[in-house]
């Protein structure tokens, strides 16, 4: 009988989530300000190419929308500009860089100036919960050419190819290497949006679009796989492949084989709750938020090859969180922090404030960086050039920090 009260006991330890013994509070380190960089309309995110910070986006003119890509050192000195010309009007809304510091930006055209520019949106389902919604980006119905630029760490275009879409196209993600690339995004067809996965050779040769679900699924990043299949995150309300929604809305991964056939669908939820995933690492950690009723959360979570949650964490915060690799297998999360947490000393914000953590590769706090002026979060980048380098948004600037640690 103690034999079997002694297993009993221990069964449970084998079983238990992975927690954490009660940690010792780290300080808070203050990030640098680097410069502003524009208008928060414009801007739309940036990468980091070898000493410099590249930024993209697209300004809006009189004669339309003109996408760009721009490049500025650590001292916020401008380096290079390009205009990412392909029809009237573009947006470029995705970059990232190859193992040589090449950038390669995507985005969406109109080859023609539109007399009057329609979004098409998505209908909101029924609410009865009072649950906050997620915000919806706006396709815009001209936008059905899919634009891709590669640009040098120079910043000289040295290619560009496109493909004509059937619908409208708004890109998301993007991940190279050197088998070719993969776009994730959304399209609608007028029933709803649908996620959009692209493959395209290193050449410019693009196979038929991938489409996830029918009406209501969203894909926000992409990560390639060396065995040739692609792992896509969003959020979704619908059925795929026989996994159903189990939250008002759940965050989705979905796996891709190398013949465009979806193998796994893994769907992370809560109840009475609308999730989404928002931001990977080629490490699977992925970010995203949680809202349940009025109450909004940041979730960062590491997975296994697997998908089986290694550690997760969530933040009071106003939703949106940015993930990031960093040296010897570390993690940052970027998003803004809406209430005190335990393991960062004396951390109590007044209102939404931009804060960096920096988690070890067991999950365990190793920092902590604000940027106080900030109040949303847009971007997040790690090099060993430049270390860690944050983009958000004070007022309607988008300003540059990052951590002086060199």
């Amino acid at each position: 009988m103690k034999k079997l009260l002694v297993i009993l006991l221990v069964l449970p330890l084998f079983f238990a989530p992975t927690t954490f013994a009660a940690p010792k509070k780290i300080n808070l380190t203050p990030l640098k300000f680097i410069t502003d960089v524009g208008n928060n309309n414009d801007f739309a995110g940036l990468v980091l190419s070898q000493s410099n910070i590249v930024i993209f986006g697209s300004t809006s003119e009189l004669s339309g929308s003109a996408a760009f890509v721009r490049a500025i050192d650590k001292t916020g000195n401008q380096q290079w500009k390009l205009s990412l010309d392909a029809g009237a009007e573009e947006i470029a809304t995705a970059a990232t860089t190859d193992i040589a510091g090449n950038i390669w930006v995507a985005g969406s055209f109109s080859p023609t100036s539109p007399q009057t520019v329609e979004t098409a949106t998505i209908t909101p389902s029924v609410n009865p919960d009072e649950v906050i919604s997620e915000p919806v980006q706006s396709i815009r119905e001209d936008m059905d050419y899919v634009g891709i630029w590669k640009v040098s760490s120079q910043g000289d275009l040295l290619s560009s190819f496109s493909l004509k879409m059937d619908y409208p196209a708004l890109i998301t993600s993007i991940a190279v290497d050197k088998a070719g690339l993969s776009l994730a995004g959304l399209t609608n067809t007028g029933k709803g949006s649908i996620g959009l996965l692209l493959n395209c050779s290193i050449a410019g040769v693009c196979e038929t679009p991938i489409f996830i679900g029918t009406k209501d699924t969203t894909l926000d990043g992409v990560i390639r796989a060396s065995d040739g299949s692609q792992i896509v995150i969003g959020s979704s309300t619908e059925t795929i492949l026989d996994k159903k929604v189990q939250g008002l809305r759940d965050g989705i991964i979905v796996t891709v084989n190398k013949t465009g056939k979806i193998s796994k669908v893994v769907r992370s939820s809560a109840a009475k709750a609308s999730r989404n995933w928002g931001s990977a690492t080629s490490t699977f950690f992925f970010g995203g938020q949680v809202i349940t009723g009025k109450k909004i959360e940041s979730s960062v979570t590491k997975f296994s090859n697997g998908f089986a949650p290694a550690w997760t964490y969530r933040f009071a915060s106003t939703g949106a969180v940015f993930n990031v690799v960093g040296l010897s297998k570390s993690h940052f999360s970027f998003f803004a922090s809406t209430a005190s947490i335990p393991n960062i000393a004396g951390w109590s914000p007044k209102r939404a404030t931009g804060l960096v953590i920096a988690f070890d590769s067991k999950g365990a706090f190793m920092g902590a960086y604000s940027a106080s002026a900030l109040t949303q979060p847009r971007a997040i980048a790690y090099s060993k050039d430049l270390g860690l380098v944050v983009a958000g948004v004070s007022g309607d600037t988008v300003s540059i920090f990052n951590l002086n640690s060199r």
